[in-house]
């Protein structure tokens, strides 16, 4: 039933994107065009040195998939199934709600754009899970024909790995605070090892996952002018006075 509702979705998606566009289109038909433009495109798209790395990762974990799969099912800490709940759909439109809650409480736009945006995402990438397992077709670790691609399979990519690192990326885009990418992203990488130490994933479809959520997460953060900050930190600047310039240190964490 959630699978046939979402490609519902998807085909209306479609219908969106066939009708031609103008001046009386509603603004939610506009906003939507463009999202899906940015998700296709986007302001910062990968570098081609970042699509290489990718590419190479991808490879090397392929290479010994099963082999990878197996050693974390034996040696990732039992602890981890506790976390696997942090990345489902539920989650991710519980994270929007609590964006949401808190911008209108603090009178932020941040704070609610980001929720918004969140469980935007969350509905579009949620489409995007559903088409890709059932084009791939993956069978499970441990379930028949384990590792096969068109057996029907729900194991490429990784749905958990893809709504976890959504919730890192746009949480972070919202709140920009360093302390914050370094809590929400290793949180997120605990999530997706989690489907590798139960036997429900490859290592290759927690990649996959988290790639994809983490691009529509991204992508629609910056669409929706949530911004990033300049990672360098810190920053020296120089305040020039009479007679001479002052240098002075910005910190912000």
């Amino acid at each position: 039933m959630k699978r046939s509702r979402r490609l519902l979705a998807a085909g209306l998606l479609a219908v969106v994107l066939a009708t031609p566009a103008g001046a009386a289109e509603p603004a939610a038909i506009r906003r939507l065009r463009l999202d899906l433009r940015a998700l296709a495109t986007g302001q910062h798209a990968l570098e081609g040195p970042d699509v290489a790395f990718a590419a190479l990762l991808f490879a090397g974990l392929a290479v010994d998939d099963a082999g990878l799969a197996a050693t974390g099912r034996h040696r990732l800490p039992d602890g981890l199934r506790h976390l696997e709940r942090g990345g489902t759909v539920g989650s991710a439109n519980a994270a929007g709600g609590l964006l949401i809650a808190g911008g209108l409480i603090a009178g932020e736009r941040r704070g609610w754009t980001g929720g918004l945006t969140m469980l935007e995402a969350n509905l579009l990438l949620g489409v995007t899970l559903d088409l890709a397992k059932s084009g791939f077709g993956r069978a499970r670790p441990l379930g028949a024909h384990h590792g096969q691609l068109f057996r029907s399979g729900q194991s490429f990519p990784s749905s958990h790995a893809a709504h976890a690192f959504l919730i890192a990326s746009v949480v972070d885009a919202t709140l920009d605070r360093r302390w914050v990418s370094w809590t929400v992203y290793p949180l997120a990488c605990l999530v997706s090892l989690s489907r590798v130490q139960n036997g429900a994933h490859y290592p290759t479809d927690i990649v996959a996952g988290a790639a994809l959520g983490w691009w529509f997460g991204s992508r629609l953060s910056a669409a929706h002018d949530l911004g990033r900050r300049d990672p360098a930190r810190p920053r020296i600047t120089a305040m020039p006075i009479p007679g001479g310039a002052v240098a002075t240190l910005h910190w912000r964490w």
